[in-house]
C-alpha cells in the first residue's frame, strides 16, 4: 500500500513567500509616500520664500511709485530679486502693476491697483 505525500512544506513555503511579498510590497508604498511627502514639502517650502521675494518687490514698486507717480521700471531689484514689474496708468492718480517673479522653479505674481497721492492700494491678486 502506498502512503500519500505529505505537501505541508510545500504550503507553508508558498504562505512564507506571500506574506513576504506583502510585507515587501508595503513597504515600497511607504517609502514611496516618505519620499512624495518630501518633495510636496520642499516644495511648499520654495513657494512661500518665493511670495515673500515678491511681497519685497510689491512694497519696494509702492515706495518708489510715493516718490514718483510716473515709475515705469520694468525690472526691480532687491536683496532677495528681481522681479518683472508691468505697469499702467489707469487715469488721474490711479496706477495699476503686474509684479512676476520666478525663482527655485517657481512663478509667482501679483496685480495691484492703487492710486499714487499717498499710495492706497485699492486692490492685491495674487495671479
Amino acid at each position: 500500500m502506498k502512503t500519500p505525500n505529505s505537501q505541508k512544506g510545500a504550503v507553508l513555503l508558498f504562505t512564507v513567500l506571500i506574506i513576504g511579498l506583502a510585507a515587501v510590497a508595503m513597504t515600497t508604498v511607504l517609502a514611496t509616500g516618505g519620499l512624495n511627502s518630501k518633495v510636496d514639502s520642499n516644495q511648499e517650502v520654495s513657494s512661500a520664500i518665493v511670495r515673500a521675494y515678491l511681497d519685497g518687490c510689491k512694497r519696494e514698486v509702492l515706495v518708489q511709485f510715493n516718490d514718483n507717480a510716473d515709475y515705469n521700471p520694468g525690472t526691480i531689484n532687491t536683496l532677495d530679486a528681481i522681479c518683472t514689474v508691468v505697469t499702467s496708468n489707469l487715469g488721474g492718480n490711479n496706477r495699476s502693476a503686474t509684479i512676476s517673479l520666478t525663482a527655485l522653479g517657481i512663478t509667482r505674481s501679483i496685480y495691484l491697483e492703487f492710486s499714487v497721492n499717498g499710495v492706497n492700494v485699492t486692490l492685491v491678486r495674487e495671479q
